[in-house]
């Protein structure tokens, strides 16, 4: 057998041929684990008391043993496929093997479907280790499911009679590329290592995600401890320039996190690049297990490639599409929204808010939403309200929220609020009432005392019925979420003789929220923000159908936000906003190009203040662009390839261009979205891009409309491909809507 089976070796196989996966375990003095996933192959093995990864392959070959048996990895080299310390002392090398079966998938994660719309039988395995020393039990969880990503979490158990710390976790690390590189690296480059990650965990740069060499040495990013998976995510892709992998890599959290690289670049032409994933806090223990206590950590998702760019972001969507995210309630897959902040901004009431109601009817949008404002004792201070969350004055004079929600459903839109649950502000009877409900940090609350603390059962049970009652009373089509401080430093207790940081036990009291709420209201869209995209991570996204991409609302930093960002999350399920909340409109391009920004899921905040004041200019370029987003752009982007032509742009840089492309996975349409993003000059011809479309058929025939230019005309396939369309652009944030269908 390919495996290199000896004898004494003893070996459990499942061989699933629908979902072309596969788990092998091997006994004997060298236990391990053999995965393999669609083209994924990952061997690991205890050496030494270390889990440790053997070597990886992108191709489906599985390696001889020969090549392998001798292996051994030195101390000072972090091959272990995890890592964990446990009262400040790193576990690695007093592992000992207990037993590998594959087991029942335990995880919430979703079950991918084949053609015939019967579930995809998912491969689980597990792997238990026992720590003697300090009597800890890991079980290893790996779950693959014929794709190329393989989900990978951590079980870990305290055997002792007391209390212990988790001090450090990392439930995914080890060896990606051990190899010679003499001959394979070019000589205008230093290293064979990059990786690209968000760069920027600020607001308004959410999907700043590109590439940068990896040196000798250990680099590592920290999210920023923020309390939240920050405006970027606890994400990368690793690359290779010797061999052309790309090793793709998301942590599924919301909260703190870090990731770092080892990598040893050797005078004889060796080099190796090591890697490790995982949580991070502001006090001694992550977490506190009680005596004979159990806790799961969060997963890591993660797949290694030999494709380019548009390969490896089209299976990422899918898994994101089929696996990480709930289904989407059908017929409410994508909707064009109106939001009342445009012209209402904090001066909110019934009669201005139907008119505006009345707006939004006209231009065609499917659902309105009334964003923050709406509650609490003082008009004009959402801030300070958050937490009481019952009509204000100045809203019960024409029947209050009820009020607006009937006339919404008379008018046949959809209706969504905003609940900025995990809030206290300062003025409100919430706070007043519960102080001891707040979040604290030894004893003295954190974030100016508007931190709700989630892990206290009193407060989980607030927070769901909070939100019960408003989806009932107001018979809510959709509940937005907003979470506008940031946990930095994080709450903590003193527990058992630690200092625990609360941040770990605070997701898992909010994820359990939401899966409850979303099994009680299962028609119900659950619309996630966080000060715009302060949780774009997989672990968050696992409990919402769509998400706000940003609260940065300007152009060209907002269509790099969304060039970037969609790297990883389908642009389907990523809101842009059109309209006049935010100021700076000097600096938007033209109508068409602010519309256009709007090349995923389309908020409309702002059209104008009344119909009478509505100008036809501007209705006609409105409906213009609603009609080609429900028509063209939302059954284009639904399941539909993504391909990024100016991928990995820094969103601060002064980039001429960024180009983004949907194409329907049969070929019949394409539709893209060039925009002059400054008026850096390029090249000879600075202000013409040659757009080349990917996502079209050379044997088809079509027919190609230029929205700005008003100009349509038929070509065949191959034409389009080898030639490609020059789209003149000489004026900085303008931009080109390109329309390519099969004729």
């Amino acid at each position: 057998m390919a495996f290199g089976l000896t004898v004494g070796m003893h070996i459990k196989a499942q061989n699933q041929s629908a979902s072309q996966s596969r788990i092998s375990f091997r006994g004997g003095d060298l236990p391990g684990t053999l995965s393999i996933s669609n083209r994924l192959v990952l061997d690991e093995a205890l050496i030494d008391g270390r889990f440790v990864i053997r070597y990886w392959n992108p191709n489906g070959q599985i390696w001889p043993e020969m090549h392998f048996s001798n292996l051994k990895w030195e101390a000072y080299e972090p091959a272990e496929s995890f890592r964990l310390c446990i009262n400040g002392k790193d576990l690695s090398g007093n592992y000992q093997w207990i037993k590998g079966e594959l087991t029942p998938d335990p995880s919430s994660w979703q079950l991918r479907q084949d053609a015939n719309s019967r579930p995809i039988p998912i491969t689980h395995s597990v792997v238990t280790l026992q720590n003697k020393q300090s009597g800890i039990q890991v079980k290893i969880h790996t779950r693959l499911d014929g794709s190329p990503f393989m989900i990978r979490w951590l079980e870990i158990t305290n055997l002792n009679k007391k209390a212990v710390a988790i001090t450090d976790v990392a439930p995914f690390s080890g060896m990606l590329w051990n190899h010679r590189t003499n001959e394979h690296l070019p000589k205008e480059f230093s290293t064979p290592f990059i990786v690209a990650y968000n760069h920027s965990n600020d607001w308004g740069h959410e999907g700043d995600f590109y590439f940068q060499d990896l040196t000798n040495g250990v680099m590592k990013v920290d999210g920023g401890k923020r309390g939240q998976s920050g405006w970027g995510r606890p994400a990368f892709w690793a690359r290779n320039r010797c061999n052309g992998q790309t090793f793709v890599c998301e942590l599924a959290w919301g909260g703190n996190y870090e990731f770092d690289f080892d990598c040893r670049i050797q005078e004889n032409g060796k080099s190796e690049l090591f890697f490790k994933i995982g949580l991070s806090g502001w006090d001694e223990a992550l977490r506190v297990l009680d005596a004979g206590e159990t806790v799961s950590t969060p997963s890591v998702h993660m797949a290694l490639f030999q494709d380019n760019d548009d390969i490896i972001v089209q299976a990422t969507h899918y898994h994101v599409r089929h696996v990480v995210m709930p289904k989407q309630i059908t017929g409410r897959y994508v909707e064009t929204e109106a939001n009342h902040r445009g012209y209402l901004c904090d001066h909110e009431n019934v009669d201005s808010i139907i008119k505006d109601i009345d707006v939004a009817k006209s231009a065609g949008a499917d659902m309105y939403v009334v964003d923050a404002g709406w509650y609490g004792k003082e008009p004009n201070n959402w801030w300070k309200n958050a937490g009481d969350w019952f009509d204000g004055e100045w809203m019960k004079n024409g029947g209050g929220m009820k009020a607006v929600s009937n006339y919404i459903h008379k008018k046949g839109m959809k209706f969504g609020l905003w609940v900025e649950i995990e809030a206290a502000g300062e003025n409100t009877d919430l706070k007043k009432n519960h102080p001891d409900w707040l979040m604290t940090r030894d004893g003295k609350p954190i974030c100016n005392g508007r931190a709700l603390d989630l892990t206290k059962p009193e407060v989980q049970k607030f927070e769901k019925e909070t939100i019960e009652r408003i989806v009932h009373d107001l018979k809510l089509d959709m509940y937005r979420i907003d979470h506008n401080h940031q946990m930095s430093p994080s709450g903590n207790r003193k527990y058992q003789g630690f200092t625990e940081d609360l941040t770990w036990r605070y997701y898992d009291s909010f994820y359990q929220m939401l899966d409850e709420l979303r099994a009680e209201f299962p028609s119900l869209v659950f619309q996630n923000c966080s000060g715009g995209g302060g949780r774009l991570d997989w672990g968050t996204m696992a409990h919402f159908h769509n998400v706000e991409l940003s609260d940065f609302m300007r152009l060209p930093r907002g269509f790099k936000i969304l060039n970037g960002v969609s790297m990883s999350l389908p642009p389907e399920i990523l809101m842009r906003a059109f309209g006049t909340e935010a100021s700076e409109q000097v600096l938007d391009g033209d109508v068409d190009t602010q519309l256009r920004h709007n090349f995923c899921r389309m908020i409309l905040r702002g059209i104008s203040p009344s119909l009478a004041d509505l100008s036809p200019y501007l209705e006609e370029k409105i409906k213009n662009y609603i009609n080609i987003h429900k028509e063209i752009i939302v059954p284009t982007m639904i399941d539909g390839k993504v391909f990024h032509h100016t991928p990995m742009l820094p969103v601060m840089s002064d980039s001429p261009w960024c180009v983004l492309e949907y194409a329907k996975p049969d070929k019949t349409t394409s539709v893209a979205v060039v925009m002059r993003t400054s008026s850096k000059n390029t090249g000879n011809n600075p202000d013409e891009y040659l757009f080349t479309p990917r996502g079209i058929d050379p044997n088809k025939s079509y027919h190609v409309t230029l929205d700005s230019r008003k100009v349509s005309w038929d070509v065949q396939g191959n034409m389009l491909i080898n030639e490609g369309i020059p789209i003149r652009l000489e004026v900085p944030l303008t931009s080109e809507l390109i329309i390519i269908q099969s004729r």
